[in-house]
């Protein structure tokens, strides 16, 4: 995430914004690659070794890291765009920026994905191809998409479209954006209290969880955070207490059962209050790391999309290639996870941020 601004200084977080030079907030990216970690050791336990239920660490987390993924989106976009959309043209130079992020990788994992089915004879669905390619699925039919976890990017696609009015709104009168940030609120829990069921399993209602509607909360929470926070520096004794309470809380709340409980009625306004926390935390996080500890967590998130898209099709790669690692679960879970990360920053760097820049380039204001 970068921006380029007039010369500044901020406090906390937003370091230093010096003329015409691009920065990161570093510690989102940190937060964005954990959460992409977590999500694909959570998919190759249960691919290799037994499914996890809402009990697990990495059962929360399957559910919150897609959420947490969803804030941290709100937040980066206002950081970058909040004076960058204030019209028609930019409204489109925003989602032609956002297409060229997206598009090219998820078409790559399509491609994939089809030929996979291909060769284990399946049919072919040109309609839902289709849909996928144009992340048109978002909007018509969210649980239509191909690729694990893809269903995230549909919802992604759709809160873009809405997000030049919502920075437009901000900007000009906030008390609005945040009671429409309530407003976003209210059908939140509409979901978390009536549309999703405590006595259906989550795979069997999961065409409800994914829908737009029950995610944009946490997209609008993020763009509310910014513009709420942005000027706030906490105390280091505040922001510490800020960080533990969700951490201790994702690994000690007592909870067990089908991930459906995690979704509904009062853990999913405990859990869900948590993960905004905790992107809050990493927003304002005050503490410089040691480069041993940065570098492997800035990679993490500059691989993020990388690994969020290419982790299933790896590893069922993996399976097919080599079938005799069935028998060797550690072994198959230890490979996926290496050639992930490896293939995901060689994707960032030579094929992703190529495509970027591009974006950038005929879209400039």
């Amino acid at each position: 995430m970068s921006l380029t601004a007039t010369d500044k200084k901020l406090k906390g977080s937003e370091l230093v914004v010096q003329k015409n030079k691009k920065i990161r907030i570093d510690s989102l990216d940190w937060l964005r690659g954990l959460m992409a970690i977590l999500i694909m050791l959570y998919h190759f336990s249960n691919y290799a070794f037994f499914e996890l239920d809402a009990s697990s660490l990495l059962g929360k987390f399957s559910i919150y890291a897609v959420s947490i993924f969803f804030v941290i989106s709100g937040l980066s976009i206002a950081v970058v765009y909040n004076s960058f959309i204030n019209s028609i043209r930019s409204a489109w130079f925003f989602l032609v920026r956002r297409i060229f992020r997206i598009w090219p990788l998820l078409w790559a994992c399509i491609a994939l994905g089809t030929i996979g089915n291909t060769l284990q004879n399946l049919n072919i669905d040109w309609w839902k191809i289709f849909l996928n390619v144009t992340t048109l699925f978002g909007i018509l039919k969210p649980d239509a998409y191909i690729n694990t976890g893809a269903w995230s990017i549909g919802n992604e696609m759709v809160f873009y479209l809405l997000t030049p009015i919502l920075i437009i709104i901000f900007n000009k009168k906030r008390w609005l954006g945040n009671f429409i940030t309530l407003s976003s609120c209210a059908v939140f829990l509409l979901f978390a209290f009536s549309l999703l069921k405590p006595d259906i399993s989550l795979n069997d209602q999961w065409g409800t969880y994914i829908n737009p509607l029950n995610n944009l909360f946490f997209y609008i929470a993020g763009i509310a955070i910014y513009y709420n926070l942005k000027n706030i520096n906490l105390r280091k004794y505040v922001y510490v207490t800020l960080l533990l309470i969700p951490i201790f809380f994702f690994i000690f709340y007592p909870i067990i059962g089908d991930r459906s409980v995690l979704t509904i009625g009062i853990p999913r306004i405990l859990f869900s209050l948590m993960s905004i926390l905790l992107v809050v935390a990493f927003y304002k996080f005050p503490f410089t790391l040691p480069i041993i500890m940065s570098y492997p967590l800035k990679q993490f998130g500059i691989a993020t999309y990388g690994v969020y898209l290419l982790h299933p099709i790896i590893f069922q790669s993996i399976q097919f290639l080599l079938p005799q690692l069935k028998t060797y679960p550690f072994i198959l879970f230890a490979s996926s996870i290496i050639l992930t990360i490896v293939l995901a920053l060689l994707s960032y760097k030579f094929f992703e941020q190529p495509l970027m820049r591009i974006g950038k380039k005929i879209t400039t204001v």
